[in-house]
């Protein structure tokens, strides 16, 4: 797959009384999705619990080569079938999502990713934005348990829980990803997105990766 690849990202709360059975079958969807939509690479994962309770439950990365790809997948049946039975699992209210530039490594069986989506407050400058870009970007030098880290902007694509700007970062394992979030130059950065940021839209996940 050449880079860059359009990458779709969702994130979903499980609703209360959303039962094992329930959550399997909605991960199959997701995974049968890799076979009959048109995709180049399908992944996704359920919270490894890293956050703490802050972090939402249940994600989906979709890759597609070019827009003609996306739009097909947009009007694709199973896609609509999936998303509905997701939808009766979950807050939809508070779901996520975001299309982005994605220039990164594939994917990985067994690694960690890390998602954050955020929603700018109104008001905030283009240099603001642009100086939080670059304190996330910053990452990569201050922490060595970083395999790779992408910071994007949205495209425009979504419709409702569209977010504007995506931090995609990837991990060896559990511990390495601890580590990234605990480390005084992410914390920092992470205040700073805060501000910047509207109050309860930001959404983060972990999970391990299922591809690769």
């Amino acid at each position: 797959m050449s880079s860059p690849i359009i990458r779709r990202v969702v994130v979903w709360r499980w609703r209360e009384g959303a039962t094992p059975e329930q959550k399997l079958a909605a991960k199959e969807g997701l995974a049968y999705t890799r076979y009959a939509s048109p995709v180049e690479a399908v992944d996704f994962g359920e919270d490894v619990g890293l956050g703490h309770g802050r972090n939402y439950d249940l994600t989906l990365a979709r890759d597609h080569r070019d827009k003609a790809s996306w739009d097909a997948y947009d009007v694709d049946a199973h896609h609509f079938r999936v998303g509905a039975f997701i939808d009766t699992l979950t807050h939809e209210d508070l779901s996520a999502r975001a299309d982005y530039l994605y220039r990164g490594p594939r994917s990985r069986r067994g690694r960690i990713r890390h998602l954050e989506l955020h929603t700018w407050r109104d008001g905030i400058s283009d240099a603001e934005k642009a100086g939080a870009r670059r304190a996330i970007a910053g990452l990569r030098a201050d922490c060595p348990s970083l395999e790779a880290l992408e910071v994007a902007d949205d495209l425009g694509w979504a419709g409702a829980g569209r977010a504007d700007l995506v931090v995609e970062a990837h991990f060896a394992d559990a511990g390495a990803a601890e580590a990234f979030l605990a480390h005084p130059a992410t914390i920092a950065a992470g205040e700073l997105l805060a501000s910047l940021t509207v109050p309860g839209r930001g959404a983060a996940i972990e999970h391990r990766m299922m591809s690769g």
